[in-house]
């Protein structure tokens, strides 16, 4: 390869040898015929040519190459890269160099046009004496700085240098010097130490390294800092500090006042040819159903539901479920609508609102894990009979269990079948109906009551321990926020894709957890827990919303002082319909009854 470091003075000579087969494969998208490729290296600009060998047995010492006429220079991209296409030097910059404005004469000319430069400059050039304190005490911090360091600034070529000392200060000739840049260039350096592929997005620290390397300019580490802080990519993809929001409770207080349903699976297909098991779990009794279906069709869940499940115990009063599209389909909020169900749903990606019954599943999986090692394609067969375990075992959070919650007694296990029965104190062979229904109701009363309290008691310790590490965050409306989302797509490689995206903004405050945001004006909101946000802090707020009146409604924004009730109903339910999650007091629920 043949380089040089300015227009028309070649200065030495690289060169590269490399097959025609490899060749080919690094210039598949340049159209010249003179297959060319240039990169920007670090201090020098260079241009390089390829020569190409039919084979390698090249001696190392080649002979030299004639300077020959190098197109599309004037086609550098921002990456330091260009394309080969046809054209002749005179299209190139002026100065010859391959970032406008970093030739000498422009770099002297914008030292002496910077208003914190042009001083020092001055007297350095006129090889004047250090300018008196009063001269500078006014001035800003940068001269002040500057000033500070005048036994190390030199003029070279006519540009300012300050020297940087490599390890002793008292060795004065172990120094490097760093070009003083002015504030109109400070861009460029930012942006070729840390956006283009050869800075690789690096952290500040290896940032400052680098640039310390070949410029200086005063409170360098402090700007280095905030540029990195702000770049859109580096939030987008690192990792950034998010602290869990304090936790949110919702208490139930009588059996079937709220049901969570969701989907386990997919299994192995079973000899019935079932592949997946829907859950429903009663928040107060604990009490759990799960059944084996074929597919999660919503029509295959609707009917389930209703023939096993409602048919059994009866319509409950709220439907909790995660934003799966089988339960957000219009036939499952059809059949909500027609019993009267008040239908929830939690936050997108956020399943700790729903986890009664995702811990559940986690339990389920495990009492199948053990029956199942032999063959997994009879976990079908062993679920009823491990469910029967489960709802007849104590529940920690209510200390009773399921079984006694919704029957007001426990069933015989297998074992208290074979095993003879003394007989009781007050045992009569003709017990009275009525006086057994009454001593139920009795013994049913007095388990909710100690359930209530369980409950209550469990849920302030979980709270408790939970918020040990959790810190309260406000986000305001109109506040551009990043957005974590961990989803994955067909055909993109995870491990190579942003986890944030973004920026939004915040529409409006649910609750102490929930907001609603929106990515574009003419989108609709939707709704998300605040630990998936993170406030933006980037040089791209989006600009689009503006706050309204009070009393106005646009673009999915609900009026302020509206009900949450009328606001999912002015919306369809599209922009927020979980409404029930991280609210602190409880809603109003509606009316129990059959459809007109």
């Amino acid at each position: 390869m043949q380089y040089q470091s300015g227009w028309n003075t070649w200065t030495g000579f690289l060169t590269k040898e490399i097959s025609k087969v490899n060749y080919q494969r690094m210039v598949l998208h340049t159209i010249h015929n003179q297959e060319i490729q240039c990169w920007i290296g670090g201090k020098a600009n260079m241009i390089c040519r390829v020569e190409i060998k039919d084979n390698m047995t090249i001696p190392p010492m080649t002979s030299t190459m004639m300077p020959v006429e190098i197109p599309g220079v004037n086609h550098l991209t921002e990456y330091g890269l260009i394309e080969s296409q046809t054209g002749n030097q005179s299209s190139a910059t002026s100065s010859g160099y391959c970032i406008d404005g970093w030739d000498p004469d422009s770099i002297r000319q914008c030292q002496l046009e910077d208003p914190d430069m042009s001083l020092i400059v001055t007297y350095l050039q006129e090889k004047k004496n250090k300018p008196d304190w009063d001269q500078v005490s006014k001035g800003t911090s940068f001269q002040k700085t500057i000033w500070r360091q005048w036994d190390r600034l030199t003029i070279n070529n006519g540009m300012l240098y300050r020297k940087f000392y490599c390890s002793d200060k008292d060795d004065v000739d172990n120094f490097k010097l760093q070009l003083l840049v002015p504030k109109s260039h400070q861009k460029t350096v930012f942006k070729y130490f840390h956006d283009v592929p050869s800075a690789g997005h690096l952290g500040p620290d290896k940032m400052l390294s680098r640039i310390q390397q070949l410029f200086y300019w005063p409170a360098m580490k402090s700007s280095i800092t905030r540029y990195c802080k702000e770049c859109d990519q580096c939030a987008a993809r690192k990792s950034l500090k998010r602290n869990k929001a304090p936790l949110g409770q919702y208490l139930v207080v009588e059996p079937m006042e709220r049901v969570a349903i969701d989907i386990l699976g997919p299994l192995p297909l079973t000899k019935r040819q079932n592949r997946y098991v829907l859950v429903l779990c009663d928040c107060f009794s604990k009490w759990t159903e799960a059944y084996a279906i074929p597919d999660q069709e919503s029509l295959t869940i609707a009917r389930t539901i209703v023939n096993e499940f409602i048919c059994r115990f009866g319509s409950p009063l709220q439907l909790h479920s995660d934003q799966g599209r089988s339960f957000e389909a219009k036939l499952f909020q059809d059949l909500c609508d027609l019993l009267k169900i008040d239908k929830t749903r939690s936050t997108s990606q956020h399943p700790q609102s729903n986890g009664s019954v995702e811990r559940f599943n986690r339990t389920l999986l495990s009492m199948l894990t053990f029956y199942c090692q032999n063959d997994q394609r009879n976990w079908d067969e062993i679920l009823p009979q491990v469910m029967m375990a489960y709802r007849s075992s104590v529940h920690a959070s209510t200390g009773q269990t399921p079984n006694m919650m919704m029957f007001g007694r426990n069933i015989f296990l297998p074992m208290e079948a074979v095993i003879p029965r003394p007989d009781g104190p007050n045992e009569s062979t003709s017990p009275e109906t009525d006086k057994y229904v009454n001593e139920l109701q009795d013994a049913m009363s007095k388990s909710h009551v100690l359930a209530r309290k369980h409950l209550k008691q469990n849920s302030e310790y979980q709270k408790r321990h939970y918020d040990l590490k959790a810190v309260k965050r406000e986000l305001q409306v109109g506040q551009a926020v990043w957005l974590y989302d961990a989803s994955k797509k067909k055909g993109i490689c995870h491990k190579l894709t942003s986890k944030w995206k973004g920026p939004y903004v915040v529409t409006r405050k649910i609750d102490d957890i929930t907001y609603l945001v929106k990515g574009q004006k003419k989108q609709p909101g939707k709704v998300y827990h605040i630990d998936r946000l993170l406030p933006y802090q980037g040089r791209n707020p989006p600009t689009w919303f503006s706050s309204r009146k009070t009393g106005e409604s646009h673009d999915g924004i609900p009026r302020v002082g509206s009900t949450l009730e009328e606001y999912v109903r002015e919306t369809n339910g599209h922009c927020f319909s979980g409404h029930i999650i991280g609210c602190k007091g409880r809603m109003n629920l509606p009316a129990r009854g059959m459809a007109d």
